[in-house]
């Protein structure tokens, strides 16, 4: 394991421009941030990715997306405005074609993510990225400034699954949702807490400047709606959920680990078209929906610059050089296959029908994911076993599966640890009731 001191950070690290933003943050780990090969990788990746492209053309794709953000939904607005007019009796139809539309062009909104990453210079123009930073929230109902620190502590400390519901740096969604749209008023109370934003390293002023942008954009669609117009409800604010409710089931897909540390444990490799059974139908559902983040996220954690679309394209010789050079990288894996291995061995090769279902769980699953990201107190985690393969509910009985769940947590010595635990988060409560409760069950069925 890696313990390095501050003065110790390669230079590879300490140039990282989030980190340079974020480093201050009193509850941040500097001596358990990653392990010694995904370091490796690091310094591979960013000498491999500047032999093609420099920060300028880094900063000319981020510039590009914005303006196909913006244009796109333009673009849609007009056509709305169209269609609504002269063919309001076939509003269904073009309706559908419209918002799939919308699906797409929410995804150039990765620019908001992306400025996180890159608080000094992401656009390579000064009023640009200022311009960002004040409308993010009411272009994306995703406040740069909240999310920030949100996505920060998610880069640096805690990295896979298991580690942050016993961490004291990541933030629950429950706490900071990653969108307001549900909870509008939060927003106000974190702008009143002067200790949280002085201790979180978010800037009040720029925060209520996009509250102000936020709730004006919240007006806006109440007054469209009582005029018997819908374009933000459905083509806009409704596609930026679904976005938002991707890219966090994408993430936790891809940190379905234990390791504390950015590791090619806690940062695990998919790719939908080597994938193997019907985990293959969420892989590429949240690919397509996601801008590719379950394919890009793991890579995205060695270089958080580097804009997704340079992933995206070479995401696969980028896996293939991982897969050869490094040992333990977990590929197409999540936590719940070591977890159910014994059950999941059971089931015979799935059918058409398998899929069928599983694409339904997947929108069940992305469903879900939304309702946690906008603030409900459970994890988006909890579905994962039927987006693996739902089938082993039929092949295995409660106990069975109660005692897989009880045996890993055992090993991890949950009951100690929550004992001891000072403030235990939102998470680490709930998958403590659900040890409880199913250990009780075994004691009575046993």
């Amino acid at each position: 394991m890696s313990k390095l001191s501050e003065s110790q950070l390669p230079a590879v690290y300490k140039a990282f421009d989030d980190y340079q933003d974020f480093q201050s943050h009193q509850h941040l780990n500097k001596q358990e941030m990653f392990d010694d090969q995904f370091m490796d990788f690091m310094k591979w990746f960013k000498k491999d990715i500047h032999s093609r492209y420099s920060r300028k053309d880094f900063q000319a794709i981020e510039r590009k997306n914005l303006a196909l953000f913006i244009g796109g939904f333009i673009a849609l607005f007009l056509s709305y405005l169209y269609l609504h007019a002269n063919f309001p009796q076939y509003a269904f139809w073009w309706g559908i074609s419209l918002f799939i539309v919308a699906l797409f062009v929410v995804q150039k909104g990765e620019v908001m993510h992306m400025r996180v990453h890159s608080p000094s210079n992401l656009t390579g123009v000064g009023w640009i990225d200022m311009s960002v930073d004040r409308f993010g929230l009411p272009l994306t109902g995703i406040s740069p400034a909240l999310f920030k620190r949100r996505h920060c502590a998610a880069h640096y400390n805690d990295i896979g699954n298991i580690s942050r519901i016993f961490s004291e740096v990541w933030i629950t969604f429950d706490q900071v949702p990653v969108n307001y749209f549900v909870r509008p008023w939060t927003l106000l109370k974190f702008l009143f807490d002067r200790q949280f934003c002085q201790q979180e390293l978010i800037n009040r002023r720029k925060l209520l400047i996009e509250i102000v942008g936020f709730y004006t954009y919240i007006t806006a669609i109440a007054l469209e709606l009582g005029h018997g117009s819908y374009f933000l409800l459905i083509f806009h604010l409704i596609p930026l959920n679904v976005l938002a409710g991707v890219q966090i089931l994408s993430a936790v897909i891809v940190h379905s680990g234990v390791d504390r540390r950015n590791s090619f444990e806690s940062n695990g490799l998919f790719d939908y078209r080597t994938c193997q059974g019907l985990f293959k139908v969420p892989l590429w559902l949240y690919s397509l929906l996601g801008n590719g983040g379950i394919i890009n996220h793991g890579i995205h954690h060695a270089y958080p610059q580097v804009p997704l679309d340079l992933i995206n394209q070479d995401y696969q010789r980028l896996n293939q050089h991982i897969l050869e050079r490094y040992t333990n990288v977990r590929y197409n894996s999540v936590l719940c296959m070591v977890m159910h291995k014994n059950l999941l061995d059971r089931l015979p090769p799935p059918n058409l029908f398998d899929y069928i279902v599983t694409f339904f769980l997947s929108l069940l699953a992305l469903l879900a994911s939304m309702i946690t990201v906008a603030g409900a107190p459970f994890p988006p985690t909890m579905l994962e076993l039927l987006l693996v393969d739902y089938r082993v509910l039929r092949v295995s009985t409660k106990a069975e599966r109660y005692t897989n769940f009880i045996s890993f947590w055992d090993r991890l010595n949950l009951e100690e640890r929550y004992r001891q635990a000072s403030n235990a988060n939102t998470y680490f409560r709930w998958v403590y009731r659900r040890y409880q409760y199913r250990k009780e069950y075994l004691m009575k069925h046993s």
